[in-house]
């Protein structure tokens, strides 16, 4: 939880550094399907790749700063 308060503040200090609004108004959402590791390891279906494995999801703002990462 402490690396997440850091970096939301860090993130609300450069929006604003760079004039704009502190808490961004939109976002980009960029995924990857990557093959798991090990049979056995937790993973998931992507039908439209038709791959087993798991999925990673990236949203940045629109001048491309992180604001969340999920694995599935």
């Amino acid at each position: 939880m402490l690396f997440r308060t850091i970096h939301d503040i860090a993130l609300m200090m450069d929006r604003e550094r760079a004039g704009r609004e502190a808490s961004p108004s939109g976002g980009v959402v960029d995924s990857q399907s990557v093959k798991a590791p090990a049979p056995g390891a937790r993973r998931s279906y992507d039908a439209a790749k038709k791959t087993v494995g798991r999925k990673r999801l990236v949203m940045v703002d629109t001048d491309g700063r992180l604001l969340m990462v999920y694995l599935t």
